[in-house]
C-alpha cells in the first residue's frame, strides 16, 4: 500500500512544527504530502517547501479536503476546530487536532460523534501523553510501588511578552465574534499540565470533580495569565495546579505525584522522571516519547491499537476549561507588577510568583490560603 496522504490546516504558530514533522515523515517515505492551507498568504520559502514535497497551498480548507487526504492535521485556533474537524471526518479523513481540542463540551461531543459516524480516528495533540515517562509513572502508581497516591500537582512558570497577546485577535480573549475562545493560561499554554494531571489521576468522562480556582491577570485581557486550580473527584487523588505567564524567568514545568511511600516528579517537556521513594535514594530516568502523528499512523494500520490521546479521552479536560470560562478574573494590583523590556521582549512579571506557585502545589492550597499570604494578592 502507498503511504497515506497528509494535509495540514494551519501553518502558522504550532502548525509550523506540524509542517516540519510531516516533512520529516515524508522524507522517510512514511507519508505523502497532500497540501496545506492558512489564512495568511504563504511566503516564497514556504511555497518552495510545499512544492518540494509535491503538495499544493490551497486558499481554503474546503478546497484542500476535495483532494481526498487520508489524514488531516488541524492546527488552527481552538474556536475553529469543530467545523474543520467535522468537515475532515465527513470527507473520510482521520484527524490529528491540536490542543485544546475544544473549549466547550458541546463542540467536543460534536467532534466525537462525527468521528464515530465516519468510522475514523481523531487524535488530540497533547504531545506529552506520548511520553514514556508518563507510561512509567502510571506503572509505578498502578503497581503500588509508590503506595497510596494522595496528591497530584503541576507547576508552570513561563513568561509571555506583549507580542504573545498581540499575535492574533483571539489571544487573551474569552469570546470572539460570539464564539468561545477561553484562551487562559490554564486552558491553553498549560493545557498539558491540566491534561497530564487528569490522566494520572484517572479522572474519566463519568467523573464530576469539584473545582475551585483563583484567576488573575496583569494586563487588559479577558482571561488569566496567572491562576491556580484544585480538583477533587470521589475516589481520585486531589489535583492542584498553579501556573503563571508572568515569571521573572521561565522555569520548566513539572507534574508531581505524592504518596505515603515517596514522590515522583515528571518534567513533561523533556520526558525526565525523578522517582524519590521514602526509603531509598532518588533515581532519575530519561525517557523518549511517541510522536502523535506516528501514533495515529500506527493505529490506522492496526485497528486493534489504541491512540495515545483519542478525542473522547479529553472530555474531562474540556469540562474543566468550560467551567473556568465562568470564573472571575481579578486584576493583580499595579504595585505588585514589574515591567521588563529585555531579551524576552516587553512583558510583565509578578514579584515572588514562582515561590507562591511552588508553595501552592506543595501544600495543595489556593493562593489565598497560603501563609504567609502572597504580597501580590
Amino acid at each position: 500500500m502507498s503511504p497515506p496522504r497528509v494535509a495540514l490546516v494551519g501553518t502558522g504558530g504550532y502548525g509550523a512544527v506540524h509542517f516540519d514533522n510531516i516533512e520529516r515523515l515524508a522524507g522517510a517515505g512514511r507519508v505523502r504530502f497532500a497540501g496545506c492551507t492558512d489564512l495568511r498568504p504563504p511566503g516564497p520559502d514556504q511555497l518552495q517547501r510545499v512544492a518540494g514535497l509535491g503538495g499544493t497551498f490551497f486558499e481554503d480548507y474546503e478546497t484542500l479536503l476535495e483532494v481526498g487526504p487520508d489524514i488531516v492535521v488541524v492546527a488552527t485556533p481552538p474556536h475553529r476546530h469543530r467545523e474543520m474537524v467535522c468537515a475532515a471526518l465527513a470527507a473520510g479523513a482521520h484527524v490529528l487536532v491540536e490542543k485544546p481540542p475544544a473549549v466547550q463540551l458541546a463542540d467536543l461531543d460534536a467532534m466525537t460523534a462525527a468521528a464515530t459516524a465516519a468510522g475514523r480516528l481523531c487524535q488530540v495533540g497533547f504531545q506529552s501523553l506520548g511520553s514514556g515517562a508518563l507510561t512509567r509513572l502510571r506503572e509505578l502508581m498502578g503497581g503500588g510501588e509508590l503506595g497510596e497516591v494522595t496528591h497530584i500537582g503541576a507547576t508552570g512558570c513561563w513568561t509571555r511578552a506583549d507580542a504573545y497577546y498581540a499575535r492574533a485577535p483571539w489571544a487573551g480573549r474569552r469570546r470572539l465574534d460570539g464564539a468561545a475562545v477561553n484562551d487562559g493560561a490554564l486552558s491553553n499554554p498549560f493545557a498539558h499540565a491540566v491534561m497530564n494531571c487528569l490522566r494520572l489521576a484517572g479522572v474519566g468522562a463519568a467523573d464530576r470533580p469539584r473545582a475551585e480556582a483563583e484567576l488573575y491577570r496583569t494586563r487588559q485581557i479577558e482571561v488569566e495569565d496567572t491562576g491556580c486550580l484544585r480538583l477533587a473527584a470521589p475516589g481520585r487523588p486531589l489535583i492542584t495546579i498553579a501556573v503563571t505567564l508572568c515569571a521573572e524567568r521561565p522555569v520548566p514545568p513539572y507534574v508531581q505525584v505524592r504518596s505515603d511511600r515517596g514522590s515522583a516528579r515528571w518534567w513533561y517537556e523533556t520526558d525526565v522522571l525523578e522517582i524519590a521513594p521514602a526509603d531509598r535514594p532518588a533515581v532519575t530516568e530519561r525517557h523518549t516519547r511517541v510522536d502523535l502523528l506516528e501514533d495515529l499512523l500506527r493505529a490506522i494500520r492496526d485497528s486493534g491499537a489504541g491512540l495515545a490521546c483519542p478525542i473522547e479521552d479529553t472530555r474531562p479536560f474540556v469540562g474543566v476549561v468550560e467551567w473556568l470560562a465562568g470564573q472571575p478574573v481579578r486584576p493583580v494590583p499595579p504595585g505588585a507588577c514589574r515591567r521588563h523590556d529585555d531579551e524576552l521582549g516587553p512583558r510583565n512579571s509578578i514579584a515572588g510568583v514562582e515561590w507562591d506557585i511552588e508553595r501552592a502545589v506543595a501544600q495543595s492550597q489556593r493562593f489565598s490560603e497560603l501563609r504567609p499570604r502572597p504580597g501580590w494578592l
